[in-house]
């Protein structure tokens, strides 16, 4: 019964997306990104030129990937928070616990087709274009894959917390590159000043915030090489597993948290 009510809510998820303004916004974008990425393939016959507007246009689109995975979470949750209708959906047997799940599987499932259109897209650029195919498109669509799931996670935390709008200023302003130079900045004044018990508890829970605020890419330093060359090592891709592990352990606190509120909320 569980299992029919998650597939029954999360096919009702995706034909809000699929009827909603956003998607086609977005593959507007995706079109005009792709048209002007393009040009300079137009007036040369370079393979390098070929192989920088390719991994331009790939990665602008990885990028704006992960925005649209923190919209799908924003809108999932923001409509039905703003038209009041939950009270009719958590009415039994649909319990908050399974139309959460369906809400964040809902916006994995659109996330991984975009996703998988941008790697067809790319490789098909790459023949079109005479370039290599390189492992690098699939280590990147991968890692932009797991950023994108971890983005829309919390960004239902975040609407469900707040208002929408709040949310996407709460994002962009209390980030994880804040709290680690805060953390840093405060790390560095510890070591060149007497140390009090104060500015130490501080110290730590900059970086408490640092480790709790979702970081769109956890590992960077160690795949930036990746994403200039789209060259992979056998021993880079470990690194997806530990991106994967960070995300679903951080989506899972946000599916707890986001629950808690949700059953402590009134909808009248």
């Amino acid at each position: 019964m569980t299992v029919e009510l998650l597939r029954a809510n999360t096919l009702t998820h995706l034909r809000y997306f699929r009827r909603s303004r956003l998607l086609l916004a977005f593959g507007l974008v995706f079109l005009l990104l792709a048209s002007l990425g393009s040009l300079p393939v137009l007036f040369t016959e370079s393979r390098v030129a070929s192989f920088d507007s390719l991994k331009h246009v790939f990665l602008t689109f990885n990028q704006f990937l992960i925005v649209f995975g923190a919209a799908l979470g924003l809108m999932v949750m923001s409509s039905h928070l703003s038209n009041r209708s939950l009270k009719m959906v958590f009415t039994k047997p649909c319990s908050p616990p399974v139309w959460l799940a369906s809400a964040f599987l809902a916006s994995a499932v659109v996330v991984a087709l975009f996703t998988a259109l941008i790697l067809v897209c790319a490789v098909a650029l790459s023949f079109l274009w005479h370039v290599p195919v390189r492992a690098g498109l699939l280590f990147v669509s991968l890692d932009t894959l797991i950023a994108g799931i971890g983005m829309a996670a919390y960004f239902i935390f975040l609407t469900t917390l707040m208002h929408p709008a709040i949310a996407v200023a709460f994002a962009l302003i209390f980030n994880a590159s804040l709290f680690y130079s805060l953390w840093i900045a405060m790390h560095n004044f510890l070591k060149s000043a007497r140390t009090s018990v104060a500015l130490k508890a501080l110290e730590q829970f900059f970086h408490f915030l640092y480790l709790m605020v979702p970081m769109t890419r956890a590992f960077e330093s160690k795949t930036g090489s990746i994403y200039s060359s789209l060259r992979v090592h056998g021993h880079d891709w470990v690194y997806l597993l530990y991106s994967l592990g960070y995300t679903l352990a951080l989506s899972g606190l946000f599916y707890l948290l986001s629950l808690f509120l949700l059953q402590r909320k009134r909808f009248t």
